[in-house]
C-alpha cells in the first residue's frame, strides 16, 4: 500500500504467531511464533551481512552458542549450473544440496544423479559445496557467479 512512501532500501521485523497450511509431520506444530527479517529494495549483498549480525547478536543475547549460519545465494548456484552447462537444472541441483544435512553426501549423489546429472556433473557439485579451489577457479568464468560473489 505504501511502495511510494517508503524510503530505500526498506528494513523489517516481525515476530508473530503463524500457522501450517498443511497438516504437521511429527514433532512440527500448525501453530508456532516465527521472527522476520527482511531487506526490500536493494540488491547489495551487504544486507545480507546486516541481518547475519541481527541473528548472531539474537542468539547470543539469548545465551546460545555452538550454532552455525549457513548463506545461500541463488546467483552462485546458477553460476554453479552453468558451468556444468545445465542452467535448465538450476532448481534440481539447489534442491539436492539443500537436503545435505537430511541425506548426506551419497544421498545427496544419488538425488543429482536422479535427477538427470551425470557422474561427473554430481562430482563437480561435491566438489563445489565441499569448497574445493579447483572448482571455485573454474566458477570465476560465469557471469552469475560474479554477480553473486561482489557486492553492490
Amino acid at each position: 500500500m505504501n511502495q511510494g512512501k517508503l524510503a530505500l532500501p526498506f528494513r523489517r521485523y516481525q515476530m508473530q504467531p503463524v500457522w501450517r497450511g498443511d497438516k504437521p509431520q511429527r514433532g512440527r506444530y500448525r501453530e508456532f511464533y516465527q521472527c522476520d527479517a527482511d531487506v526490500v529494495g536493494s540488491n547489495s549483498l551487504l544486507n545480507e551481512i546486516d541481518l547475519l549480525s541481527i541473528y548472531d547478536t539474537v542468539f547470543t543475547s539469548l545465551g546460545l552458542s555452538g550454532y552455525h549460519m549457513k548463506v545461500n545465494n541463488r546467483k552462485i548456484l546458477t553460476g554453479l549450473a552453468e558451468l556444468l552447462g545445465r542452467p535448465d537444472l538450476m532448481l534440481d541441483i539447489t534442491i539436492a544440496i539443500d537436503k545435505l544435512d537430511k541425506i548426506g553426501e551419497n544421498g545427496v549423489r544419488d538425488e543429482l544423479a536422479e535427477r538427470g546429472l551425470a557422474i561427473a556433473e554430481t562430482n563437480q557439485v561435491m566438489e563445489f559445496i565441499s569448497c574445493k579451489e579447483l572448482i571455485m577457479k573454474s566458477l570465476i568464468a560465469s557471469p552469475s557467479f560474479l554477480k553473486g560473489q561482489k557486492p553492490d
